[in-house]
């Protein structure tokens, strides 16, 4: 059957047109492929290199295969990737819709260094910019395209002759780095991915997923919900173990060190608007793991572990709601050197301040050896060549006149607008707790250095507001037994106005024998320390209270080839202090102005003590007196019988007399380890809950009378004196007696016998040679109580393992 012409032509021309269709899909990638290799230069001012283009008439899906963006070097990969696909339909034009989707990029690399304020890429902007100077000075009667400032996503998208469709795109293995070659930082990101499953930019949320790891260590996801038509955004981050040492060439502009290193994850979540970044609320919880900071004598600084959980940050409204912060195991040191410096003074020097004016200045104008070969052409590229008289202005000169009028009118306006107060600031930490932290000093300005360590630091606060007093307790352990405690009650916004209580008890003097040494030439050989101070500072101005229980303080010979500060008998003076028991006290109060430039704490107390000691070394009658009324027992310094230790069965804590007798007793254990001491605890309960009802109403009576709810070595000293027959207290026994339970007492006394039990068990196991094998503190069963008759004591027996 033959067709007819017309047919024939019609099918031809359709042949025609499918064959060029064909031929225009199939060849015109590889077209497009030289033109830009050949051409790449002229676009971007670099070479571009691509191995295939193809585009399927079928499924229209668009390949690029291996293209890379070169450095100006034309040897460095700048920009790459291993394959880039999209498919594109255009039969979608036919319903308004112009669709996008499958957007997948392979091996995404991107390498970007900066030196200064350069980058790796400025060549390319600034041939790009003065591509576009030139062309919009040849046709002055174009205006460049005003970008579409105040328009939302949803806006510009409605003004499109087409809807867009954006959908699935996904990128893949992508290899990120920058380095700064000035600062000598540098950093890789691995296994970078992008996961966007549709693109919505009506009033609907996009969701991006970002993952990465960091080639030092550590990775990060990344999870956005942002609303193209509101701004609105979440963002739930997940950072994992980042190693910390990456930013340390950044340490420099701040402080000189050796090494540094650590963990930082985070677990994030910020809600804002893109109008508004700073209004953004944050949220979750922040920590880091095993900091480690080397200062360049090879000391450290850090912590185990630090957590911080954020309840709300908010920068604009100046908010600051946290809920912990928890940091175990922290360690840190201090030196004090005789510059008056210390190695913090060292250690926040920023060690790039060593460099000179000219190094610094050589190094912003000039390129380095560091450099890149890609950033000396980078350089060279972007210095400014001079211009011709005859090239015409950007810009006709009206139109220049007239946006220069309009941003003296801005800048006018700005200037009169006053710029808005700034938020009161509002901090709050629900829980603070710092555990299992040491600290270390050594002092260098005295003629032996000292060294010691301070243990088992705690810290304590609960809802610590920023401009509200609040409440944080301390306390640590020195060496051999002794206890620190510290009480802060204050606001932090004012502190110029605080209280502190501090409390020492059984500090082994001997420790400090290098500053005894260096102020009076004796050493301490032996001896234990109480202090109490209560310090109420208003406006900068200190009132202190301070006592100081010393017991069994002993001293060597002078040391000949020192020349102390003070010329102090000791020996002598320190014989006439002690009375009977080989016990000194004595109160020293403090007043003076913080700011006051004479006024020193330590000093204060130290001279008072030295004032104290020759006062009665040179006063012989004083001699005389204390030998008179101590009687033999001055000279014998009569601790009871060796078999025990006398206490206080109505308080929990013990004297230094008492630990220093029950130390005493441990000493037999390093000379023999077969040996085990007990120590036995003894009191009556009768008796002892008659005292306690007596002592209890005291303590009521004297917070009556002075207004107090809590109370403090020094206000005990003062209940120790209020006497039975005060007619006063008398008065009040008769109204209060009945309120105290002697149930009640009953039950309180065995829980007061098991705290001293632990107390002192504690402060014995810190001796030399004491294990839990050769040591126990028990109290004596019921029955052995209520017939015991004497005082109340711990009886200490010796048994053999």
């Amino acid at each position: 059957m033959k067709l007819k012409k017309p047919v024939k032509i019609t099918l031809i021309v359709l042949g025609s047109l499918v064959v060029l269709y064909f031929a225009a899909l199939l060849i015109g990638p590889k077209i497009a492929r030289s033109y830009i290799e050949e051409h790449s230069k002229e676009m971007i001012g670099r070479s571009i290199t691509i191995k295939d283009i193809s585009l399927n008439p079928f499924t229209y899906v668009l390949d690029v295969d291996t293209l890379a963006v070169m450095e100006a070097d034309d040897k460095t990969k700048f920009v790459a990737f291993d394959k880039f696909s999209i498919n594109i339909n255009p039969l979608k034009l036919i319903t308004g819709t112009l669709d996008i989707s499958d957007i997948y990029m392979k091996a995404l690399y991107v390498r970007t260094t900066q030196h200064g304020a350069r980058f790796n890429f400025s060549d390319i902007l600034d041939f790009l910019a003065q591509k576009d100077s030139i062309y919009y000075a040849e046709h002055p009667e174009e205006k460049k395209v005003q970008d579409s400032e105040g328009k939302s996503a949803a806006e510009i998208a409605a003004g499109l002759p087409v809807k867009l469709s954006l959908r699935n795109i996904i990128f893949e293995k992508g290899n990120i780095i920058y380095q700064d070659t000035k600062i000598g930082s540098k950093f890789h990101l691995k296994d970078f991915s992008i996961n966007i499953p549709a693109v919505y930019l009506e009033d609907n949320a996009t969701g991006v997923d970002v993952s990465l790891k960091f080639a030092d260590g550590g990775d990060l996801s990344v999870k956005v919900d942002a609303n193209m038509a509101t701004y609105n955004f979440d963002i739930y981050l997940n950072l994992h173990r980042f190693a910390l040492a990456c930013i340390k060439p950044y340490l420099n502009d701040f402080i000189t060190y050796k090494d540094f290193s650590g963990y930082l994850s985070a677990n994030i979540t910020i809600t804002g608007n893109i109008n508004s970044i700073l209004s953004s609320n944050v949220k979750g919880k922040v920590t880091l793991d095993k900091i480690d900071l080397t200062e360049k004598s090879g000391s450290k600084l850090g912590a185990e572990n630090v957590i911080v959980g954020i309840n709300k940050a908010n920068l604009t409204e100046n908010a600051y709601l946290i809920d912990s912060v928890i940091v175990d195991g922290a360690f840190a040191h201090i030196d004090l050197y005789k510059d008056s410096k210390t190695n913090f003074d060292i250690l926040l020097t920023p060690m790039s301040k060593s460099k000179t004016s000219a190094d610094s200045a050589a190094s912003d104008s000039t390129i380095t050896q560091d450099e890149t070969p890609a950033d000396k052409t980078a350089n060279l590229a972007a210095t400014p060549k001079a211009e011709p008289k005859a090239e015409p202005s950007a810009e006709p000169p009206a139109e220049a006149a007239n946006e220069a009028a309009s941003d003296t009118t801005k800048v006018a306006k700005a200037a009169n607008e006053k710029p808005a107060k700034a938020k009161k600031l509002k901090a709050k930490i629900n829980k603070l707790l710092v555990k299992n932290t040491y600290i270390t000093a050594t002092d260098h300005t005295i003629i032996r250095p000292f060294n010691y360590k301070v243990s088992a630091i705690t810290v304590t606060g609960q809802n610590i507001n920023y401009d509200t007093p609040c409440n944080v307790n301390v306390a640590a352990s020195f060496p051999e037994g002794g206890s620190l405690a510290l009480k802060y009650h204050g606001a932090l916004s004012n502190l110029n106005t605080m209280d502190i209580y501090i409390s020492v008890k059984n500090l082994a003097l001997k420790h400090f024998s290098n500053y005894s040494l260096h102020y009076t030439a004796y050493p301490i050989k032996a001896g234990t320390l109480a202090f109490a101070s209560d310090n109420k500072i208003v406006e900068r101005n200190l009132n202190s209270k301070n006592t100081i229980d010393i017991y069994n303080i002993t001293v060597g010979n002078k040391v000949d080839d020192i020349d102390p500060e003070y010329t102090v008998p000791m020996k002598i003076g320190l014989y006439i202090l002690k009375d009977k028991d080989d016990k000194i006290q004595f109160d020293v109060p403090v007043k003076g102005n913080l700011d006051d430039p004479e006024f020193s704490y330590g000093k204060i107390i130290w001279k008072t003590v030295v004032n104290l000691l020759v006062k009665v070394a040179v006063s012989p009658f004083r001699l005389v007196g204390n030998l008179a009324m101590a009687g033999a027992s001055a000279l014998g310094f009569d601790l009871g019988k060796n078999d025990e230790v006398l206490i206080d069965a109505n308080t929990e804590s013990f004297t230094s007399e008492q630990y220093a007798k029950a130390i005493k007793m441990t000493e037999m254990i390093q000379k023999d380890q077969n040996l085990m001491l007990i120590f036995t605890q003894y009191y009556n309960p009768r008796k002892t809950a008659k005292e306690y009802k007596v002592k209890q109403l005291k303590i009521d009576f004297y917070k009556q009378k002075n207004n107090k709810t809590e109370l403090n070595e020094l206000d005990y000293r003062a209940i120790e004196e209020i006497k039975d027959k005060d007619s006063e207290f008398k008065a009040y026994v008769k109204e209060h007696s009945a309120e105290i339970d002697k149930n009640y007492m009953m039950k309180v006394l065995p829980q007061m016998a098991a705290k001293r039990n632990a107390d002192l068990l504690k402060v014995l196991r810190a001796q030399p040679g004491i294990t839990k094998k050769n040591l126990k503190v028990i109290t004596a069963p019921r029955d052995a109580l209520r017939n015991f008759k004497d005082k109340s004591m711990y009886k200490v027996t010796v048994d053999v393992q």
